[in-house]
C-alpha cells in the first residue's frame, strides 16, 4: 500500500479511497471504505482513456462480465460506475499478495501450496467458463493468495467466445510470458486458452521463473508456440500437471474440472485451508490485514473531524472531488496488490492479430449492463434487443450496484441478439476454394414444433429413447422431453453431478454419475431412482464413456493415491474402470498412463476400447480381457480424438482419414487433406462424414472403399462435435454459435438450410442429436428446439 496523492480522488459513489494499491495501463487502484464499513478494491479508468468511447465499451463489458462470475476463488464484483464522467469498479478487497510478490519475495513455493493453488485457480476457471467467458490474462499478478485460498481478478480483458474485439486495431491484449498459442498466433481463444495460462502460472509459482523465455517478443512468443516449457526446475507431480496444460492442441488440454481433481482429488476446499501457504507468504497476508484495519481506523477518525468543507455547499476546489493534504503513510509500500487494473507488469504488450477476420463479430452491442434482462426471460419467436436495465440507484448518477451474490449468477453479459429461428429463405456467402466469396441461396430452415426453456443445458447431446429425448441441465438434473411436444418435462430428476457426458441407458436405466464414485440409475419412463452405487472416498468418477454387455459402464475417473491417514491425498492417477451394474462392482483397466493424459473419447462395443492414445496411435483394447492391448496402429501425427466405428472398421481423422480393421488394426484405406485437416466425424448407413478445415464444409466418403462421394463447403465450422447424421441430412454447428448449425443433404452433398435463434453464447455450443426417424433436438444454451428432418 502506498499514501494517496493530492490528486487521487475524494469520493467515488459511495467510496472514499484511503490507500493506493496499485497501478496499471488502465488505470489506478484504491482501498476504500464505505460509510457502511465495507473495504473494497476501487479500480479508477484513467481519465484519457475513459474519454475513449471504443474503451467505454469495453469497460462496460468489463464489469457486466465481472458482475456475472461467482465462485469462491474469485474475487466478486460489488459495485460499478462505467459511465460515471470517472468510471470505477469495485470488487471485495482480498488481504494478500499476489503470486507474483510471494515468489519475488520468497521464492517459489512449496509442492502442496502448488497443488492447492492449482485446485483453486482451476475452480475459478470453472466459474468463469460456466458464465460463458474466457478470462484471457490469467498471469500470477492477476492472482491474490488469501489465507483461505487464492483469488483469481482482473477481468479487464474477459470476454465471450464470439470473436468481440475492442483492443485497437491490428492488436489484441496479453501478457507476453503467459499467453498461449492461440494469442501468440491471433487464433480465437476458447476456455482451452485459460487452461494454458493456468499451466504457466503453476511453472512460475513452482520454479520461480515463467516456463517460457525469449530475448525479444517475436522469440518469445515462437517459444510459446512451438517450443518445449522449461520444467526443469519443477518437481513431480506439478511437471506432469501443468504438461497436461500445455498441450499446444486447445483440444488435448485437460479440463479444468479434471486438473482440479488432478491437485486435489478430496476437493479444494479440503486442502484450502487456514495454513495452506507457508509461514512467511501467510505473514505478508497478516501484515495487509494489519494495515487494512489500521486505515480503517484512521479514516473512521478523519471522517468524524473532518472539516465543514466537505458537507453540501463547500468551495468548489474540494467538492471537485479533489485532495487537500496527502494523508499519512500506512502499510507496506508494494508495486501491486491487485492486479494493476489488467495492463500494467508482466511484458504486456499489443499482439499482431493474426485473425481478425474470425473476431470481427459483436460490434459495440456485445456488452450488456450487468442487470440486463438475461436471455432466458426473452422469446426466441420474436426479435429482440437487450432490454432497457433496472438498476438499483446510489447517491451517484449511472452508478449500477452489482446484485448481491446471495442470488443465483446469471448470464447477463449475454445479450439475445436480434432474430429468431429462420422461417425464410436466406443468403449464405462462403469462402471458395481459391479465395473468393460465392452467395447461395438455401432453402427455409424447419419450424420448431416445439421449444423447451429452462435451466442451462449441460454441454451433452441428447440421448433418444422410446419416444422421448433425456438431457441434462444445471445444477445437476436429468430430463425427459417428450419428443411430440418437448415444451414442458415428461419428467425431472435431481442429484447428478455436472459431468458433460450423455446420459447413457444401460441394464434398463438412464444411467448418469452423482457426487464423488457415484453411479445413478433412474427409470426413463418414469423419472424415479433405480439404483445407486457408491463406490468409497478412494475413487472419483469424472465422465461416461460408453457401454457393453448392456450392463458394463466404461467411466473414466481417478484412482486416490494416499501417503498416510495423517497426511490425506497425496495426488491422483487417472484410470478407466469398467463398472459392472449387476455385480456392483468396478475394475481398473490398465490404460497407459500417456493415453489418460490427452481428452479421452473411446468407441466402446461390445469386445473392444477403441481410442486414440497419446502417441499418436489408433489404440484398441479388449472389454473381456481386462483390458488387454489388442493392437495399436501408429500414423506419425496428431489425431482427433475423436473416433468413428461402422461394422467392422475404425475411422480416424488428423491430417488423414484412415479406416482400420476393428479385428487386426491394418489399414484398408485412407485419404489425405489436401490443405488444412479432418475435424469431426459421424457415420450411419454406407456412409462416413467428415468436417474439413481448408476450406471449411463436410466430406462424404465410401464407408468400404474410401471413394469421395461428395463435399458440401460451408462457412466456418465449430469441429470441436461430432456430425449429427440423420435419415436424410447430416448437421453441423457453425463457428460462431450465433449463426446456428446448417444442413446438408446426404445424398447430393447439398447445403439445404441454416437454423439459428441469433443467440451469442459464449462457450455454450449447439448440442445436434438425430435419431434416424425424423427427430432432429438442437440445444443451445437453456434452451432445447425440436425440429422435423424428415
Amino acid at each position: 500500500m502506498q499514501p494517496l496523492h493530492p490528486e487521487d480522488p475524494e469520493q467515488l459513489g459511495p467510496y472514499r479511497p484511503v490507500a493506493r494499491l496499485g497501478a496499471g495501463g488502465m488505470g489506478r487502484v484504491y482501498l476504500a471504505t464505505s460509510s457502511a464499513g465495507r473495504t473494497v478494491a476501487l479500480k479508477v479508468i484513467r481519465p484519457e482513456m475513459a474519454e475513449d468511447k471504443n474503451f467505454r465499451i469495453r469497460f462496460r463489458r468489463e464489469v457486466a462480465a465481472a458482475a456475472a462470475v461467482g465462485g469462491v476463488y474469485t474475487a466478486p464484483v460489488v459495485d460499478a460506475a462505467p459511465d460515471d464522467e470517472t468510471p470505477w469498479l469495485a470488487t471485495a478487497y482480498v488481504p494478500g499478495p499476489t503470486l507474483a510478490e510471494a515468489v519475488a519475495a520468497h521464492g517459489p513455493l512449496p509442492v502442496e501450496t502448488v497443488l492447492a493453488l492449482g485446485a483453486g485457480i482451476a475452480e475459478a476457471l470453472i466459474a468463469v467458463h460456466a458464465e460463458g467467458l474466457v478470462h484471457r490474462d490469467l498471469k500470477p499478478s492477476n492472482v491474490l493468495l488469501a489465507a483461505d485460498g487464492p483469488r483469481v481478478i482482473d477481468f479487464g480483458i474477459v470476454r465471450a467466445r464470439d470473436g468481440y474485439q475492442l483492443t485497437g486495431s491490428g492488436g489484441l491484449f496479453g501478457s507476453l510470458d503467459y499467453v498461449c498459442p492461440e494469442q501468440a498466433t491471433g487464433d480465437p481463444v476458447g476456455p482451452e486458452g485459460d487452461v494454458f495460462c493456468l499451466g504457466s502460472v503453476l511453472a512460475f509459482a513452482a520454479s520461480g521463473h515463467a516456463p517460457f523465455s525469449g530475448a525479444a517478443a517475436a522469440a518469445l512468443l515462437y517459444q510459446v508456440v512451438h517450443g518445449a516449457a522449461d520444467l526443469t526446475l519443477v518437481p513431480e507431480p506439478l511437471d506432469k500437471i501443468i504438461s497436461l496444460c500445455h498441450a499446444k492442441d486447445p483440444v488435448l488440454r485437460v479440463s479444468p474440472d479434471r486438473l482440479s481433481a488432478a491437485c486435489a482429488p478430496g476437493g479444494a476446499e479440503l486442502v484450502l485451508t487456514e495454513g495452506w501457504l507457508p509461514a512467511r507468504v501467510a505473514a505478508m497476508v497478516d501484515d495487509r490485514r494489519a494495515a487494512a484495519a489500521d486505515l480503517d481506523r484512521l479514516e473512521r477518525t478523519l471522517t468524524a473531524v473532518r472539516p465543514a468543507a466537505d458537507a453540501p455547499g463547500a468551495d468548489a476546489s474540494t467538492a471537485s472531488g479533489r485532495r487537500g493534504p496527502a494523508r499519512p503513510p500506512a502499510g507496506p509500500s508494494v508495486e501491486d496488490t491487485t492486479g494493476g487494473g489488467g495492463d500494467g507488469a508482466d511484458r504486456d504488450r499489443v499482439l499482431p492479430d493474426g485473425g481478425a477476420g474470425d473476431r470481427a463479430a459483436g460490434g459495440a452491442s456485445g456488452g450488456v449492463p450487468p442487470t440486463a434482462e438475461p436471455p432466458e426471460r426473452q422469446s426466441p419467436e420474436v426479435p429482440t434487443s437487450p432490454a432497457e436495465p433496472v438498476v438499483e440507484r446510489s447517491a451517484t448518477p449511472a452508478h449500477r450496484r452489482a446484485p448481491g451474490r446471495s442470488v443465483v449468477g446469471r448470464r447477463t453479459l449475454l445479450a439475445v441478439t436480434a432474430g429468431a429461428a429462420l422461417a425464410g429463405g436466406t443468403a449464405l456467402v462462403v469462402r471458395g476454394r481459391t479465395g473468393g466469396r460465392q452467395t447461395r441461396r438455401l432453402g427455409p430452415a424447419p419450424e420448431p414444433t416445439w421449444v423447451y426453456r429452462g435451466s442451462p443445458l449441460l454441454q451433452a447431446p441428447a440421448v433418444f429413447n422410446d419416444g422421448t429425448a433425456l438431457m441434462k441441465t444445471r445444477p445437476g438434473n436429468m430430463i425427459c422431453l417428450d419428443l411430440a411436444n418437448g415444451s414442458r418435462p415428461r419428467w425431472l430428476y435431481q442429484g447428478i453431478s455436472l459431468s458433460p457426458s450423455p446420459v447413457l441407458l444401460a441394464d434398463g436405466a438412464a444411467v448418469a454419475l452423482g457426487t464423488g464414485a457415484t453411479l445413478i440409475g433412474v427409470d426413463p419412463a418414469a423419472g424415479t431412482e433405480k439404483f445407486t452405487l457408491d463406490f468409497g472416498q478412494d475413487f472419483q468418477f469424472d465422465q461416461i464413456f460408453g457401454m457393453y454387455d448392456g450392463y458394463v459402464v466404461s467411466v473414466l475417473g481417478a484412482k486416490l493415491e494416499r501417503r498416510s491417514e495423517e497426511q490425506g491425498v497425496a495426488t491422483s492417477t487417472s484410470a478407466v474402470f469398467a463398472v459392472d451394474l449387476r455385480a456392483r462392482r468396478a475394475v481398473v483397466i490398465p490404460i497407459d498412463p500417456e493415453d489418460v493424459g490427452i481428452p479421452l473419447q473411446p468407441v466402446i462395443t461390445s469386445d473392444t476400447f477403441v481410442y486414440a492414445d497419446g502417441l499418436r496411435n489408433v489404440t484398441v483394447r479388449g472389454t473381456r480381457d481386462g483390458g488387454g492391448l489388442r493392437w495399436r496402429h501408429p500414423v506419425g501425427y496428431d489425431l482427433r480424438p475423436g473416433l468413428a466405428v461402422l461394422g467392422g472398421t475404425v475411422f480416424a481423422i488428423g491430417s488423414e482419414f484412415i479406416a482400420l480393421d476393428l479385428a487386426t488394426g491394418k489399414l484398408r484405406w485412407k485419404a489425405k487433406a489436401e490443405r488444412g485437416m479432418f475435424a469431426s466425424l459421424g457415420a450411419a448407413g454406407n456412409t462416413v462424414y467428415a468436417t474439413g478445415t481448408d476450406p471449411y464444409g463436410v466430406h462424404a466418403f465410401n464407408a468400404a472403399t474410401g471413394d469421395r462421394r461428395w463435399f458440401c463447403e460451408t462457412p466456418r465450422l465449430n469441429v470441436d462435435h461430432p456430425i449429427a447424421v440423420g435419415a436424410h441430412s447430416v448437421h453441423v454447428p457453425a463457428f460462431e454459435n450465433k449463426n446456428g448449425f446448417y444442413a446438408i443433404d446426404t445424398a447430393s452433398g447439398r447445403l439445404l438450410w441454416n437454423f439459428t435463434d441469433g443467440r451469442e453464447t459464449g462457450v455454450n455450443d449447439w448440442q445436434l442429436s438425430c435419431d434416424g426417424a425424423g427427430h432432429l433436438v438442437a440445444q443451445h444454451f437453456d434452451r432445447a428446439y425440436g425440429l422435423p428432418v424428415t
